[in-house]
């Protein structure tokens, strides 16, 4: 009887563990842009879009809300931010189209566009 639980102990930490393990969370927020924008090379028009991040591809999706269609792709990474007031949606430039330079989901974390190509849609 012993063994018989120990074993149904042990298999349920390992479905814990695998669980835990594969459940990768894709991000997103809906922005809407008023107006072009560059991220990683590709150019978006003004629009409502859903920003999206897979911390397991390191990538950032911009997914037109209305179509779903694919708008652009770019490698990402996350940085932490020491203050606490970052904004939603960072782009920079001097002249339009702006680039997309970060996005915040919780105010503290920051993922930032990588500046090298866009990836394949």
């Amino acid at each position: 009887m012993r063994r018989i639980t120990t074993n149904i102990v042990i298999a349920a930490l390992l479905v814990c563990a695998a669980s835990a393990a594969a459940s990768a969370k894709v991000r997103s927020r809906v922005i809407t842009v008023g107006q072009d924008f560059n991220v990683a090379g590709t150019t978006v028009k003004a629009g409502t879009y859903r920003f999206g991040y897979d911390d397991v591809k390191n990538e950032i999706t911009v997914t037109e809300r209305k179509t779903g269609e694919v708008a652009a792709r770019a490698e990402a990474r996350v940085e932490w931010s020491k203050k606490g007031t970052f904004p939603f949606l960072l782009l920079e430039g001097e002249s339009a189209p702006l680039t997309f330079a970060g996005l915040s989901f919780d105010g503290r974390q920051v993922i930032k566009a990588s500046a090298a190509a866009a990836l394949s849609r």
